[in-house]
C-alpha cells in the first residue's frame, strides 16, 4: 500500500484505495494493521457493531465500498479511543508505581491489581514511556531520595530505606546509574540549589550541572488576598469559546486589552485578534473590537499573540502570523489612529519571531522585545531579543539570540521556551522557563542585550506558561508565574524590595482551592501594566477544561503591599 496515506486520509479514498492494492481477503486484516486496532479497542467496541459489517462486506464479496467505508470509520474511531486508553493505562501504573515505592512489589503484582495482561502491560508501558516498568520504578525512587537529601541531615541509610531500597548498596549502585554521582557526592553538589517540588529526576541532573542563584528572601512575606479585586473581561460565547495569550495596558488613562480567539480549539480556525478597552479602571469593558484577522482567501494564516508598546506618545500593537500553531511567518505592527479610534496597519515583515511580553523601554534609550526564533515557517525554539537601536517601535528592529541554538547543558533542547525581562542597576535578568526541562532558568547580559550568559538555576518557582516581569514606578520589581504545579492551577506574582533584585513578598492572585474564582480550573499566560496605584495584571482562565478560555482581571492596590 502507498506509504504516503495516512491515518487522517478521508476513508473514501482509503477505501478504494485498500480495494484497488490489497487481495480482497486480506482487506479487512491490513485495515486492522493500519490503524494499529489495539486488543484494547477490540474488547471496548461492541462486536456487533464491527462484526456485521465486515460480514456484509463479505457477503458482497468484497465489492461493496460503502459498507467499506463504514468499516474503516469504525476502526479509525476505535483506534483514536485505543490511543487514549493506552496513554490512561500508563498514567495508571506510574500512579500506582509512585503510590506503592517502598513496597516490593512486582510488576506481576502491579498488572492484577489493575486488571489487565502482564505481557501487554510490559509491551505498553515500554512503548508508551521508552523505559521498563522496573527502570521507571528506580528512577521514581531516586526522584525522591534526592528530594530527601536536599531537605534533611538524613542518615544515607534511612534515606534507601524510606524510598523503597532494602539494601544500601543496590541504592549507591542504582543512584549512581542514574545520577553519575554517589549519594553522598550528590548531596555534596546540590547542598546550596533549591530543589522545587515538580522537579522530576530530569531536572535535578540538569539544575545539578548549573551554576544557582537565589532571589527570593528567607523570610518572604505571604499577602492577603484582600490587597487585590478580581473582575471579568472577557467569557466564551457561541462564536468563539477559545480565548488565549492576553495583554493589557494602560494609555491615556484608558486600559487596553487585546488577544486572539479560536472558535473551537486552540489555534484551528479563524483566529482574530480582538481587543477591549476599559475607561473606568477595569469595572467595565466594551465590546470587542477586531484589531486584525486573516484576509479572505488565507486559510492557512493564524494571528497570535498581541503585544503592546508605547512610543512617542502612539500606542502600538505587535502580533504574528502563523501558517501553523507556532510555526512564525511574519511580524506584524498596528498603530492606533487617533483620527479614527481604530488600530490601522503599518508593516508585516518576515521575521519568524514569536513575541513573549509587551516592548520594554531601556535605560539606553533602545526597545526590547524578548521571544524565541527558528527558521521561517519553523516551531521556534532558541530564546532571543528583538532591539531597535533608536528606540522607535515602527522602525527596524535586529535580532539578538540568548542561547545559540536552544541547547541546555544536559544536551536536552530548549522546548517552549518563554521569557521576561528586567533591567536592574543597567543589568538585564532574562527569566525563562521550559517545556522539556521545569527547571526555572536565568539569563544575564551587561551590554544591553548584546550579549548573554549561560543558563542558571534560580530559586523562583515557575513553570509551565508564559511569565511576565516588570519594574513598577516606585522601584519595586516583579514577576508573573504559574507556580508549584505544572497543571497552572496557581498564578503568584512576587514583589521584591526597591531597588533589589530580592524577593521578599508573595501574593497568590490565583489557587484553584480557593473560591475566589469558582469553576475556573487554571489561570496563566498573564501580563500586566501600572496605572495610578494599580497594577493590572491580565491572564487567561479555564472554564472546567482547557477547551473553554476567557479573560480575567486582576487589580492589586499597590499601596496595600
Amino acid at each position: 500500500m502507498d506509504t504516503s496515506y495516512t491515518k487522517n486520509t478521508p476513508a473514501e479514498e482509503l477505501a478504494n484505495i485498500f480495494m484497488k492494492t490489497i487481495e480482497k481477503e486480506a482487506i479487512i486484516a491490513e485495515i486492522f494493521n493500519f490503524f494499529e486496532f489495539s486488543p484494547i479497542a477490540r474488547c471496548n467496541e461492541d462486536p456487533g457493531k464491527i462484526d456485521n459489517p465486515i460480514k456484509d462486506f463479505i457477503d458482497s464479496d468484497y465489492s461493496d465500498i460503502n459498507t467499506l467505508v463504514k468499516i474503516i470509520n469504525i476502526v479509525k474511531k476505535g483506534s483514536e479511543n485505543s490511543e487514549k486508553q493506552e496513554k490512561e493505562l500508563v498514567e495508571k501504573v506510574k500512579r500506582f508505581t509512585e503510590n506503592h515505592l517502598t513496597e516490593n512489589l512486582g510488576i506481576e503484582d502491579i498488572a492484577e491489581s489493575i486488571h489487565v495482561s502482564y505481557y501487554y502491560l510490559c509491551h505498553i508501558f515500554k512503548q508508551q514511556t521508552g523505559m521498563s516498568i522496573n527502570t521507571y520504578k528506580n528512577m521514581k525512587r531516586i526522584e525522591k531520595a534526592i528530594k530527601k537529601l536536599s531537605l534533611s541531615d538524613a542518615k544515607i541509610a534511612d534515606i534507601a530505606s524510606n524510598c523503597g531500597f532494602n539494601n544500601i548498596s543496590y541504592f549507591a549502585e542504582v543512584f549512581t546509574r542514574f545520577t553519575g554521582l554517589s549519594p553522598t557526592a550528590f548531596k555534596q553538589k546540590i547542598k546550596d540549589m533549591k530543589i522545587h517540588s515538580f522537579y522530576e529526576l530530569n531536572d535535578m541532573l540538569l539544575a545539578s550541572k548549573m551554576d544557582f542563584k537565589s532571589f527570593l528572601s528567607e523570610d518572604i512575606e505571604k499577602l492577603s488576598d484582600k490587597v487585590f479585586d478580581v473582575s471579568s473581561v472577557n467569557d466564551p460565547d457561541a462564536e468563539f469559546k477559545f480565548l488565549h495569550e492576553t495583554a493589557i495596558i494602560e494609555f491615556k488613562n484608558v486600559l487596553y486589552a487585546a488577544w486572539y480567539e479560536c472558535p473551537e480549539n486552540e489555534l484551528m480556525g479563524y483566529t482574530p485578534i480582538v481587543g477591549k478597552r476599559s475607561y473606568d479602571g477595569g469595572k467595565t469593558w466594551t465590546e470587542k473590537e477586531i484589531i486584525a484577522k486573516p484576509e479572505e482567501g488565507s486559510d492557512n494564516i493564524l494571528f497570535c499573540p498581541p503585544v503592546y508598546g508605547i512610543c512617542d506618545g502612539k500606542l502600538y500593537i505587535l502580533l504574528n502570523e502563523m501558517v501553523a500553531p507556532d510555526h512564525i511567518h511574519a511580524l506584524d505592527l498596528y498603530v492606533l489612529d487617533e483620527e479614527s479610534d481604530k488600530f490601522k496597519f503599518l508593516w508585516s515583515r518576515p521575521i519568524p519571531f514569536k513575541l513573549n511580553t509587551n516592548t520594554v523601554s531601556l535605560s539606553n534609550g533602545k526597545l526590547m522585545l524578548p521571544g524565541r526564533i527558528a527558521e521561517m515557517d519553523s516551531f521556534p525554539n532558541t530564546p532571543a531579543v528583538l532591539i531597535s537601536d533608536d528606540g522607535k517601535i515602527d522602525s527596524n528592529w535586529r535580532l539578538v539570540k540568548i542561547a545559540e541554538n536552544g541547547d541546555l547543558v544536559d544536551e536536552s533542547k530548549l522546548i517552549h521556551p518563554e521569557i521576561t525581562v528586567i533591567e536592574h542597576g543597567k543589568i538585564l535578568y532574562m527569566f525563562c522557563r521550559n517545556d522539556m526541562r521545569h527547571v526555572p532558568l536565568l539569563y544575564i547580559s551587561k551590554d544591553f542585550g548584546e550579549s548573554w550568559s549561560k543558563e542558571t538555576a534560580i530559586d523562583i518557582p515557575f513553570v509551565s506558561t508564559k511569565i511576565y516581569a516588570g519594574t513598577l514606578k516606585d522601584g519595586r520589581n516583579y514577576i508573573i508565574c504559574n507556580t508549584d504545579n505544572l497543571d497552572r492551577s496557581k498564578l503568584t506574582v512576587y514583589f521584591s524590595e526597591k531597588n533589589k533584585m530580592v524577593f521578599n513578598k508573595e501574593l497568590t492572585l490565583f489557587d484553584r482551592e480557593s473560591e475566589r474564582l469558582p469553576f475556573v480550573t487554571a489561570c496563566h499566560y498573564p501580563a500586566a501594566t501600572e496605572s495610578g496605584n494599580k497594577l493590572y495584571i491580565i491572564a487567561t482562565k479555564n472554564f472546567e477544561t482547557f477547551i473553554k478560555r476567557g479573560a480575567v482581571l486582576f487589580t492589586v492596590d499597590l499601596d496595600k503591599i
